[in-house]
């Protein structure tokens, strides 16, 4: 995904073929998480079917999924990482203090809001 870069217009006059490339993900994110979801079962023995409700924003690289490809390209993973451990920096803090798991949920959405925010404006882009 990376390889198509920031423009995928000049990625697709390239030849790299964009639309195969993002399918070809898709498909093998969907089976690891099938994957997953069978050994996680295996190991417990069962899975309720509320079992992974809430982790979406500390498992998907980028926290905003609905940016278009062209911008979805730019982000370096090292930010990615860093914002998946600062998110679960705060839930371990929070959990040594003794706050009640539903302030979690909550300080997750804000921070992503708020990192959200800053980055829309320190890219200087003007937004769709």
């Amino acid at each position: 995904m990376y390889a198509i870069g920031g423009n995928a217009e000049v990625a697709r006059t390239a030849g790299i073929r964009i639309d195969r490339i993002a399918w070809v993900v898709l498909i093998i994110g969907s089976l690891l998480a099938a994957f997953a979801g069978i050994l996680y079962s295996g190991h417990y023995g069962s899975i309720s079917a509320t079992q992974g409700s809430g982790w979406i924003f500390r498992s998907s690289p980028r926290p905003s999924s609905a940016a278009p490809a062209s911008t979805a390209a730019r982000a370096p993973s090292s930010g990615a990482l860093t914002g998946l451990l600062t998110l679960q920096l705060v839930v371990n803090v929070m959990t040594l203090v003794g706050v009640p798991p539903l302030w979690n949920q909550f300080l997750n959405g804000a921070i992503i809001i708020v990192a959200l925010i800053i980055s829309l404006f320190a890219s200087g882009e003007k937004q769709e």
